[in-house]
């Protein structure tokens, strides 16, 4: 059965710097005349989800992306000399190093305050259409949602937030175990929804979407071997994440696969490369979405 627009969600899975494809796949659905009722995202997805629903149209979107540098979102946790001191102060002891190491190896607070400057500081609960951002809080591991929508129902398991900066949400749905600083809120200690939930497919179900599309970043690639301690966590977050994603996108009614690039974090250099693979995708896919949609 064909339902309305506003019926539709679009979840948008995490993937690092692959997440910049979202940004075609929007491109392509309202140059199309598309613009779905719903959007959840995880991670990278969460990022874009939360500019969209802002009303950061996708090309401007685009525009930011291409104009992107690796310090206007990264930032070390620790400076490099203090760092260095402490090492010497523990030379030896490698169990004592990591326990006075910081919580990540980078600091997360430049996606907030870029996603802040981006929405003008918006609220999650200023949204301009329904959105949901997924994060899991170490402290009780239960999924921790930050939408303007939530189901009227108790689910259980997950923690709805409505009042917070969409940055901060942002920077919560994007701090990768080991890789960001876990993000301090509200009592609990929140890092990327991926742990939980990958695409988030049925959480747009649950705020009330009747069909979803998915976009789909986490695959099972041939990719060269991790160097250095970075990519070893961003692999074994991915390896995690796959598994969830499985689950996720078997409740999905269209899924659609962008191409893979070979980008390391911080790498915007693929971005247009990226984007247009997310708008290719998403033509493709376009009769079999118009045919669940009218």
């Amino acid at each position: 059965m064909r339902v309305r627009q506003r019926d539709l969600g679009l979840a948008l899975s995490g993937g690092s710097m692959l997440g910049l494809s979202h940004i075609g796949v929007l491109e392509a659905l309202e140059q199309n005349g598309i613009r779905p009722g719903i959007v959840t995202g995880t991670s990278a997805g969460g990022y874009v989800a939360a500019l969209y629903a802002a009303g950061v149209s996708p090309a401007r979107m685009h525009e930011l992306a291409l104009e992107m540098k690796r310090e206007d979102l990264f930032e070390n946790s620790f400076r490099p000399i203090t760092f260095i001191r402490t090492m010497f102060q523990v030379l030896g002891d490698m169990l004592q190093l990591m326990s006075v190491m910081p919580r990540g190896i980078l600091n997360g607070s430049r996606i907030r305050d870029y996603v802040d400057g981006c929405t003008g500081k918006k609220n999650v609960s200023q949204a301009s259409m329904p959105v949901g951002l997924v994060a899991v809080d170490l402290n009780s591991g239960n999924r921790v949602v930050f939408t303007n929508q939530p189901p009227a129902e108790v689910v259980s398991g997950t923690i709805f937030v409505r009042d917070a900066p969409l940055g901060l949400a942002v920077q919560a749905s994007a701090a990768i175990p080991g890789v960001f600083e876990p993000v301090a809120f509200r009592g609990m200690l929140l890092v990327d929804g991926g742990v939980a939930e990958s695409v988030p497919v049925p959480l747009a179900r649950q705020m009330g979407a009747r069909t979803v599309t998915a976009v789909n970043l986490i695959e099972n690639t041939n990719v060269s071997e991790p160097q250095g301690i970075v990519q070893v966590l961003l692999r074994s977050a991915n390896v995690i994440t796959r598994q969830v994603a499985l689950r996720d996108l078997a409740v999905a009614d269209l899924v659609i696969h962008p191409p893979a690039v070979q980008a390391d974090l911080g790498d915007f250099s693929h971005a247009a490369e990226l984007i247009d693979g997310g708008r290719r995708a998403m033509l493709e896919a376009l009769p079999a979405l118009r045919s669940l949609v009218r």
